[in-house]
């Protein structure tokens, strides 16, 4: 009897061991000059220090270079060259390695362009850097944003935006380079019924309240209305046409209710899904002039005329749009899965496949 509740004493002990073995959480990274970067985290469990690597392969299998062994959890680094995306890898003193890069690329041309890389699902699994990216519109990018976007190696474009939108401000990409454009147009003058469109709405003049009653209205059927386009770029990352970038005008409306079906499908928890969301309110209605916005809004002329409140409204990221998505899906199918498998053709073995790709063990 001694022996074996010395035994369990042990084994107690051990499985304690094991799991305070620590991993680095709640990483960051913030570009705070052409080659400096500001990275903070947390240690935990009997992690004291991390050695830091940096290097331009988000896979950190090549040209991966030592950069601070430190026990500090801000730290400032500098690592690559000008305009140079940037990777950092960190080896904690217990744990598993962990990767953080910046979330907000420094492009010139337009104000919205960011990587999904990083959030952490629910089963402690964390989606891969450099591999799926959001952006609003294309069409200003400058000779410095196609050498920054060349390092990317993006292999297929999503436009979620009409016809219209297009030929008023035509999405350009990098002169040279072959990559597969994919138009999945939403919103009005696509094939979609416009009866309740952004023009019907706008001739009333609304005000900024009514206008974000018809926003949480639209947001509650955009799971439906577009689930024929959202499930074709799915296809998309079904055959594996990686990494990949889809976007719309502001990269708010029709590509953040994709991203939030995209990384509910990943298993990433509503929380975080919500937060990625309003994270455009910081590149948009926070970082952007009025003269900005109407420039940026100008691919639809029914925008034209708004004023600088009512432009607010739209560019903004209110939380309760992205809900009423969510909750609608709830409400039309019982739960996210049945609609992911029957509006948008993710089967549970597309959904294994593409946690294996886009996810880090």
């Amino acid at each position: 009897m001694f022996r074996r509740i010395s035994l369990m004493i042990l084994a107690t002990a051990l499985t304690g061991s094991i799991l305070a073995g620590a991993e680095v959480t709640e990483l960051s990274c913030v570009q705070t000059a052409p080659t400096e970067y500001r990275l903070t985290y947390s240690l935990i469990g009997d992690s004291h220090e991390v050695q830091i690597f940096a290097s331009a392969d988000p896979s950190g299998e090549k040209e991966l270079q030592f950069v601070l062994k430190t026990s500090k959890t801000d730290v400032t680094v500098h690592a690559g060259a000008p305009r140079q995306r940037m990777y950092f890898f960190l080896r904690p003193d217990h744990g598993e390695r962990r990767e953080v890069s910046i979330r907000h690329l420094p492009l010139d041309g337009t104000p919205n362009f960011r990587d999904l890389g990083g959030y952490e699902t629910t089963d402690g699994h964390f989606v891969r850097w450099g591999t799926i990216y959001r952006s609003g519109v294309l069409s200003n990018l400058t000779a410095k944003d196609f050498t920054y976007l060349n390092q990317l190696d993006i292999h297929a474009v999503c436009d979620f935006r009409t016809a219209q939108e297009n030929a008023t401000a035509p999405e350009v990409w990098v002169p040279g380079v072959n990559v597969e454009h994919v138009s999945l147009p939403i919103g009005p003058g696509s094939r979609k019924d416009a009866s309740q469109s952004m023009e019907s709405i706008l001739a009333t003049n609304p005000s900024p309240a009514e206008l974000e009653a018809w926003l949480t209205k639209v947001y509650g059927g955009f799971a439906f209305t577009n689930a024929e386009e959202y499930a074709k770029v799915f296809a998309q990352l079904k055959q594996d046409h990686l990494p990949l970038l889809y976007h719309c005008t502001a990269g708010k409306d029709r590509t953040g209710v994709f991203s939030a079906l995209l990384l509910l499908t990943l298993g990433v928890p509503e929380k975080t899904v919500v937060a990625d969301y309003e994270m455009t309110n910081r590149y948009l209605r926070d970082g952007m002039s009025s003269e900005d916005s109407k420039k940026m809004l100008a691919g639809n002329p029914a925008l034209a005329h708004l004023t600088p409140e009512q432009r607010q409204v739209l560019i903004a990221a209110n939380p309760e749009y992205l809900k009423s998505t969510l909750r609608q899906i709830e409400v039309k199918y019982g739960s996210f899965d049945n609609y992911r498998r029957t509006a948008l053709g993710v089967s549970d073995g597309d959904v294994a496949r593409l946690r294996a790709r886009l996810l880090d063990k």
